[in-house]
């Protein structure tokens, strides 16, 4: 009887005394009687060689092989396989198993067809016994018959997961070899040990078969598989994935001198090795204990590129890239010169946040810096864009693809600078931001409206930024009270800058002529933006002028904007009418250019209604042609500050803000006072060293008086401001009736008490820090958690 083994079955072990019978029973109990079963023992330190040798001394079919030293798996394997003598090869993990009919029936197909390999399907069984899911249904075939180089493409095609378990296939004992035969000798490799291999006979191989049989039991969460990652050491095993894969480059090299098609090797071992790469820095996202993540990361960051994380973490697992930014090292201002700078928002238009962009770009540009514009979703206004300015659009709305157009944009255009106008309504900034430190190019966000708008809005975003803060290399805001916003949640690169001036302001006269007070005619008031109700409180304008109606003022308002979401001309309108006030009040819908100044310039007085502002352009621009204005006090706004030609009363006291328009309207002097004042203020905004300020800012040189450090006044401030939004945001709740919860919609803009939970969470440890300091403010700050709570 002829028992030269035609199947041999290597078992690599390393301390698998409790499984390892288990795997040899498996393999013994073969319907093919002429197996052999080659087991290496890596210097196990328990009875796994006893057990082992055991078997050997029973059955024949066994051979025992021991290595002096731990030197992985790979050599294990290797060693297996030059002391294999069957002309095909099974491996098998010493704690898993083989179906009885896997070497028959693997064998027969590759005698069948001349296969170099053959891949079969596999069960997984997880630790309760139960089997399947999705795992399972990855690690089954998915291809019939290949030849050529078309097994390379079959199993490693470009772009995708790379899946190099060697347990999966059957292969001819002679590839393998030769796929050994082209890496160094005393290789080790203590993580992803199979996929080089793997790679290297799908290279070689001209012949590929599957069956669809399930014929590995796959034990998942034995070994090193799903586990945690608790310390650096644990780090450093699991990042040497990717030593393991570029240990390959010089034989896919080799390989590919010799291929039909050498670009296909290539460019398949890059796809393997990026696919790597995406999966180590997933697992280390997934698995890492927080307060070792940095660590991790910067590990990861001696391993590979940051490049090429950020971009195969993008391709492959884009759900790993939050993690990145908020602990990855981030690029830093002041590191290299600075001589070109990229400015982004979501999309290019001619008002609000553009319009503070495109005024940023000329300045900019007047500085002496080049300035490109990349707008991130598609429908931008090109006519609005600067001469001299480089303006992209980034396509489509795969985030993989975007982040590879933004990182070209920064290569070719030399950026050195990003900085972010959209960072604070948007959840994807973080993962432009890392793609831009990962090419080495540091972004400063900047924020256009106050801090406390996610209260006001019952916004979820506010966590969701406050997260991954530190992916940002600066950030800017418009006030001093931001600045201690954001130090209090632990920014501590804020500063505050003027916003540059709109075209409006800086088309106005630098000599303006004072307006006087009207005489014997009805006062002209005027207001303009857009229609929107729940910040700008657009409908208060109407209640403001009721409320003039019934001081008797002699008195017509225009309100000049277009219509935005609910709030439009006619609702406006119709709201006037049943305020009684009609005849008084005018909707014109929006205004541009010479008709807008010509509309200004026939007022007396602006309104302002709003809730909550950054910088309302709206107020430097009606200063700018001598106008007073009467608005709901905004205490943190920087331009109000020390700027006579401004009247405030509380929030929401339209009555009283009426009795100031008639004030002002009525007392000749004190008008004259206000116009004079407000092309005073006009003039500050206007003649700010824009070009000094942003050399400073970007190459991190801005002085210090930019970036006060939070002080009690201000503590408090923020926390009774807080009071006021929370008891704004639950009024609007019980005032306006919820979305269909089927609306798209709903879920971003709807309040929820995991909202209000979340605020509370991210206001509480600043507030604690500050009643450590001074106790007498705990009252007031468990009246701000009431108020949030009751939302």
């Amino acid at each position: 009887m002829d028992t030269t083994p035609l199947v041999s079955i290597v078992i690599p072990v390393f301390n698998d005394a409790d499984v390892v019978a288990a795997a040899i029973r498996s393999c013994l109990r073969q319907t093919l009687s002429n197996v052999e079963v080659v087991v290496v023992d890596d210097a196990s330190t328990d009875d796994t060689a006893e057990i082992v040798q055991e078997f050997a001394e029973v059955d024949a079919r066994v051979r025992l092989f021991r290595q002096d030293g731990n030197k992985s798996a790979y050599q294990a394997r290797r060693v297996g396989i030059h002391a294999a003598r069957g002309e095909y090869l099974l491996f098998l993990d010493g704690d898993d198993e083989l179906a009885g009919d896997a070497a028959a029936t693997t064998l027969a197909r590759a005698t069948a067809t001349g296969a170099d390999l053959v891949q079969f399907g596999v069960e997984v069984v997880r630790p309760d016994g139960s089997t399947g899911g999705p795992f399972e249904t990855r690690l089954q075939p998915q291809l019939g018959s290949l030849r050529g180089t078309d097994v390379l493409r079959g199993l490693f095609p470009i772009g995708q997961a790379a899946q190099g378990q060697l347990w999966r296939y059957l292969f001819r004992t002679d590839l393998l070899r030769s796929a050994y035969a082209l890496m160094p000798e005393d290789l080790v490799l203590p993580r992803v040990n199979d996929l080089p291999i793997a790679f290297l006979a799908a290279a070689l191989a001209t012949s590929f078969e599957s069956v669809p049989d399930r014929l590995y039991r796959y034990h998942f969460g034995r070994g090193g598989s799903g586990q945690k990652v608790h310390d650096l050491e644990w780090v450093k095993f699991y990042a040497s994935a990717i030593h393991s894969i570029d240990t390959v480059a010089t034989a896919a090299a080799e390989i590919a001198s010799r291929s039909s098609d050498p670009q296909l090797v290539r460019d398949t071992y890059d796809s393997v090795r990026l696919a790597i790469i995406g999966y180590t820095t997933y697992y280390l996202a997934e698995h890492t204990r927080e307060d070792l993540l940095p660590a991790a990361l910067e590990h990861l960051s001696t391993r590979a590129a940051p490049h090429d994380i950020v971009h195969a973490t993008a391709a492959l697992w884009p759900g790993a890239l939050g993690t990145l930014a908020a602990h990855m090292r981030r690029a830093d201002l002041g590191a290299r010169p600075v001589r070109n700078v990229l400015l982004t928002t979501n999309i290019v238009r001619t008002g609000g946040i553009s319009g503070v962009l495109l005024a940023q770009a000329r300045q900019l540009m007047n500085a002496g810096f080049g300035v490109t514009v990349v707008a991130r979703d598609e429908g931008s206004d090109r006519s609005a864009i600067p001469s001299g300015v480089t303006f992209f659009e980034l396509s489509g709305s795969d985030l993989s693809g975007q982040l590879s157009q933004w990182a070209k944009i920064c290569t070719e255009r030399e950026i050195d600078v990003v900085i972010d106008h959209h960072w604070l309504y948007t959840t994807k900034w973080p993962a432009f931001a890392l793609t831009s430190s990962a090419e080495g190019v540091p972004t400063i966000g900047w924020a256009h409206n106050f801090a406390g708008r996610s209260v006001l809005r019952g916004l979820e975003r506010l966590e969701f930024q406050t997260r991954h803060l530190d992916a940002l290399a600066h950030l800017v805001v418009l006030s001093p009270l931001d600045v201690a916003f954001w130090k209090l949640q632990g920014m501590p690169r804020v500063s505050y800058l003027p916003n540059p001036p709109s075209p409006l302001l800086a088309v106005s006269p630098a000599a303006a002529i004072r307006k006087s007070a009207p005489a014997d005619r009805p006062v002209e008031l005027i207001w303009w933006g857009r229609l929107e109700e729940p910040t700008k409180r657009v409908s208060e304008l109407v209640e403001v002028a009721s409320q003039l109606d019934r001081l008797g003022a002699d008195f017509r308002m225009r309100i000049i904007g277009p219509d935005w979401e609910e709030t439009t001309k006619a609702t406006l309108t119709a709201l006037a009418g049943d305020k009684g006030v009609g005849d008084r009040v005018e909707v014109v819908g929006p205004l541009y250019g010479d008709d807008l100044l010509a509309a200004m310039d026939r007022a007396d007085v602006f309104v302002n209604t709003s809730v909550i502002e950054g910088y309302p352009l709206t107020i430097p621009e009606a200063q700018s042609r001598g106008l007073p204005i009467a608005m709901y006090e905004l205490p943190w706004l920087a331009l109000v500050h020390d700027n006579d030609g401004v009247a405030t009363v509380a929030q929401g006291e339209a009555e009283a803000l009426a009795a100031a328009i008639a004030r002002i309207a009525s007392d000749p002097e004190l008008f004259a006072t206000m116009s004079h004042a407000s092309l005073t203020a006009a003039e500050r905004e206007r003649t700010y060293d824009f070009a000094t300020l942003y050399r400073e800012l970007v190459t991190g040189a801005l002085p210090s008086s930019w970036s006060p450090e939070p002080s009690l006044q201000d503590s408090a401030a923020l926390i009774d401001l807080l009071i006021s939004f929370a008891e704004l945001n639950a009024e609007a709740r019980r005032t306006t009736p919820r979305k269909p919860a089927e609306s798209p919609t709903s879920a971003a803009t709807e309040p929820t008490s995991d909202s209000a939970d979340l605020l509370v969470r991210l206001v509480t440890p600043p507030a604690r820090a500050l009643m450590r300091v001074v106790p007498g403010l705990h009252p007031l700050a468990v009246k701000a958690k009431h108020a949030i709570l009751r939302r």
